[in-house]
């Protein structure tokens, strides 16, 4: 009896037809009841809302039309032999404003935002918006946080895809898995976020690759050609020099993400001044000099440990000393660094190029003056001899 009722639940799910799937569910709902399973009755009621769209309607809706819901009757596709789940769904809060970006990522983002705002209208006229979108840079520098502003602006879901459940070392497997995502997604309005791109769209002339791979970008690029508009497309790569030169004609815009200039990072002082030490009075412009050099999730992780220091310690608001502040910055700049390497004594002569005295930098480390002298005179008559 419980198979033919879930028959019919997924005959009335293909078919598009709600009304008809409601009755199935309920038929379902129904048998449950009368075997003393009230539990699961109720977990099916639960997970059904009779305002969603089936896969069969989404297809033939606009895109402002369309919707998916976590709660969503398609199971999330999985990896058959170790089972993982191949993405996970979720809904993005992040906005453009959150995120470090130069003027023009910023205005080109904005253009693409406002594309998807109006995509009925373009469709229409056969003009197709941008959703395709990839971006290249080094880790730490926003590629993902920008992706989920993207995904936050326009209000729809990020379907992120697990690497350790799409590669398989099984022949064929992880093309298989490429097609299953890609059959999830096709009939949703969601973004399908690809991290790490580069470790399936790889060169095909790569000699020291094996055939499975140059099999995957094709397989890759075949579900690229299938996509329709309503999947916004976002990949990021770290190794953009990897990429198969095919690919990068399946992208209308490609973005780097470099690390961030003085004005992102005094924007991003500011921003985690706010978040996490408001009230206490701390310079932004000694924090966005020592920040040179460092990447937005490397900023973000040291004005933490900055915050964490100020909260522990008892730090009077009023009265953040410098020497509280170049000593977090120096932790966190030579974490797996010995005191006694050339690379701590760096990072100390960089502290005194950016203001710290001498003063200061013997009272955080307990070098004396002395010695600090000579070795940064060594560090400068080495950077002269390069």
């Amino acid at each position: 009896m419980k198979a033919g009722l879930i028959i019919k639940l997924i005959e009335a799910h293909s078919s598009g037809n709600e009304s008809l799937f409601e009755k199935a569910l309920l038929d379902l709902v129904n048998d449950e009841e009368r075997k003393g399973n009230s539990s699961i009755a109720l977990s099916l009621k639960k997970a059904y809302s009779p305002d969603k769209k089936t896969s069969a309607s989404l297809s033939a809706s606009p895109l402002s039309n369309m919707s998916y819901s976590t709660q969503s009757i398609t199971a999330i596709p999985k990896d058959k032999d170790s089972t993982l789940e191949l993405i996970e769904v979720m809904q993005s809060t992040v906005k453009l404003s959150d995120v470090a970006l130069t003027e023009k990522a910023y205005e080109v983002l904005n253009q693409i935002i406002n594309e998807q705002k109006q995509a009925d209208d373009l469709l229409r006229k056969g003009i197709t918006p941008t959703n395709r979108v990839l971006f290249c840079g080094p880790p730490g520098c926003g590629k993902t946080l920008a992706a989920n502003a993207l995904a936050g602006e326009l209000g729809i879901p990020v379907a992120y895809v697990k690497l350790d459940g799409l590669v398989s070392s099984y022949l064929g497997q992880t093309g298989t898995n490429i097609r299953k995502i890609f059959e999830f997604v096709k009939n949703k309005r969601i973004m399908l976020f690809l991290d790490e791109f580069d470790a399936i769209a790889k060169k095909r002339d790569d000699s020291h690759e094996l055939g499975e791979l140059k099999r995957v970008v094709t397989t890759l690029l075949q579900n690229l050609d299938a996509m329709p508009a309503s999947v916004f497309l976002v990949a990021a790569t770290n190794h953009h020099h990897l990429l198969d030169p095919a690919i990068w004609r399946r992208f209308d815009v490609s973005i780097l993400m470099e690390l961030p200039n003085q004005q992102q990072r005094l924007k991003m002082v500011n921003k985690f001044l706010q978040e996490y030490l408001a009230g206490y009075a701390i310079d932004e412009n000694i924090l966005t000099v020592l920040t040179d050099g460092m990447s937005g999730a490397q900023i973000s992780s040291f004005m933490q440990s900055l915050a964490k220091h100020c909260v522990m310690n008892n730090v009077n608001p009023s009265k953040i000393l410098i020497d509280d502040i170049a000593s977090v910055w120096l932790k966190h700049t030579t974490l797996f660094i010995s005191e006694d390497s050339e690379g701590y004594i760096k990072a100390l002569f960089e502290l005194s190029q950016n203001g710290v005295s001498m003063r200061t930098l013997e009272r955080i480390t307990g070098i004396p003056k002395s010695t600090l002298s000579y070795r940064f005179n060594k560090e400068v008559k080495s950077d002269e001899r390069e």
